[in-house]
């Protein structure tokens, strides 16, 4: 590989981009001269011309339009090295392993990575879905950056970032028995119906902290899989505001009150991490992120 083949690359790209070498070179800011000769040092490594003669410099050759998109790819990918290398050289992470409570709404988390994903593009996130049953524990190990999640408290070795509030309720589906029952509901007739449960390890039979009402409960440890079972008329389960906000709108869910607010919490949601773990610029702008979406309207 000739050793400045990113920059004859970056030459030839630019010149096809903006149309002409005096126009890539103001962009490149680099005398034409120099762009002229990169580009025939690439156009000879190759055995062949890359773009056209005379006045016709900028436009490709059969040849130089195979492998324009290639040219690009290199290109990008020297940016990219770059752009990551100069991240990691002031600190920043390679990777952020995150916890998301299995209640916290997915379209607000994807809406705050959309913003997250623009300013970090080298960026590399693992989730995984836990909930208050093993959520602390799991923060504690080395192996896990943050966790975002609905809690009504906050241990003592764990330090968070308030994100605001969310009310939870029980949901079902649109033909479900409890849809077509007057509301408000008593506690009672909940218990007489199936609850969809969220359990998220075959090593727990029901959760330590958590709001079962029925002696008839399904545990299930997929999200998606909780949504679907509701949805299909399985169970009714508990629900953060904009959970099945898709499916309400199209009403095929619906959420239904209880004459006991114990049935209509309201939890903090927050950022947490280890209290002796501070995040880093990576982790601290992901929760900017998520303040700016949950500021929205």
């Amino acid at each position: 590989m000739h050793p400045n083949l990113i920059d004859h690359l970056t030459t030839f790209c630019a010149i096809v981009d903006h149309g002409s070498l005096t126009a890539a070179s103001k962009e490149l800011r680099r005398p034409i001269s120099s762009l002229s000769y990169s580009l025939t040092q690439l156009e000879t490594q190759c055995g062949f011309a890359l773009l056209g003669r005379g006045q016709n410099r900028s436009e490709l050759t059969e040849q130089g339009r195979a492998l324009l998109a290639e040219a690009r790819s290199v290109v990008e990918g020297a940016r990219g090295f770059s752009s990551h290398a100069a991240s990691l050289e002031k600190g920043e992470e390679t990777r952020l392993r995150l916890l998301v409570d299995v209640l916290f709404s997915r379209s607000g988390l994807n809406d705050a990575l959309h913003l997250f994903s623009e300013r970090h593009p080298q960026a590399r996130i693992q989730f995984f879905n836990s909930s208050l049953a093993t959520l602390w524990d799991d923060l504690r190990e080395s192996s896990i950056d943050m966790a975002l999640t609905l809690a009504a408290a906050i241990p003592s070795d764990i330090a968070a970032r308030d994100l605001g509030t969310d009310l939870l309720g029980p949901v079902c589906s649109a033909d479900h028995r409890l849809a077509k029952l007057p509301q408000p509901l008593p506690v009672r007739a909940f218990a007489r119906e199936r609850q969809i449960y969220y359990v998220g390890s075959p090593k727990i039979d029901m959760e330590r902290v958590g709001r079962t009402f029925s002696t008839d409960v399904w545990t299930v440890n997929d999200v998606e899989s909780i949504k679907s079972m509701v949805v299909g008329g399985l169970g009714w389960c508990f629900s953060a505001t904009r959970t099945f906000e898709d499916e309400i709108r199209r009403g095929e869910v619906v959420r239904l009150t209880c004459q006991d607010m114990q049935m209509h919490p309201v939890r903090t949601v927050v950022m947490a991490w280890p209290a002796h773990r501070l995040p880093g610029p990576m982790g601290r702008h992901l929760i900017e992120c998520l303040t700016e979406v949950m500021d929205a309207p």
